[in-house]
C-alpha cells in the first residue's frame, strides 16, 4: 500500500514534546529546546525551537531555525494537542506536495508526541499515512 510522508513539513512544525518533568499545574517550561522528529521512513531531523506561555494550559511553540510560529498547544485530557493548517506539507506517492491538517499530540511530563494527519489522506490513497514520532530536550 501507497502512503503519504508527512513529516517533511513536521521536521519544520514544532510541535512540542518536552524532555524536563511538567511543573505540577502540567504546564511546561518556557525555554530554548532541541527538537529530534523521526518520519515514518526513517529520516531524523533536528531543529531548535522556543516555547513560552501564552496562559494555564497552553504553550505557544516558535521554530528558531526555520524562523516560524508553530501556533499553540493546548492541554485536553492528559496530553498536549496542537492542530495546525500547513500548506504544501505532505507529499503523495507521485511526489507532488498537498496542503494538510495535522495534528501533533505529546505528554504533560514531554517524553514523547506524534505528528500526523488529522483528517482524511488528501492524495485520495488507502493504507497508512505514516507518523512523525518526536522529542524535545533542554538546548
Amino acid at each position: 500500500m501507497k502512503s503519504i510522508i508527512i513529516g517533511a513539513i513536521a521536521t519544520g512544525c514544532a510541535a512540542v514534546s518536552l524532555g524536563l518533568a511538567a511543573p505540577a499545574h502540567a504546564d511546561l517550561a518556557p525555554g530554548n529546546y532541541h527538537y529530534r522528529s523521526t518520519m515514518a521512513n526513517g529520516i531524523v531531523t533536528e531543529n531548535l525551537v522556543r516555547v513560552t506561555s501564552c496562559g494555564p494550559g497552553c504553550i505557544s511553540i516558535f521554530n528558531l531555525t526555520s524562523n516560524t510560529d508553530q501556533g499553540q498547544a493546548h492541554i485536553q485530557g492528559n496530553q498536549y494537542v496542537l492542530d495546525q493548517f500547513v500548506p504544501r506539507g505532505a507529499f503523495c506517492p507521485d511526489g507532488r506536495p498537498v496542503d494538510v491538517l495535522t495534528r501533533s499530540t505529546f505528554n504533560l511530563d514531554g517524553t514523547n508526541g506524534i505528528y500526523t494527519l488529522n483528517g482524511p489522506n488528501p492524495c485520495g490513497t488507502s493504507g497508512p499515512v505514516g507518523e512523525t514520532r518526536f522529542t524535545f530536550t533542554p538546548a
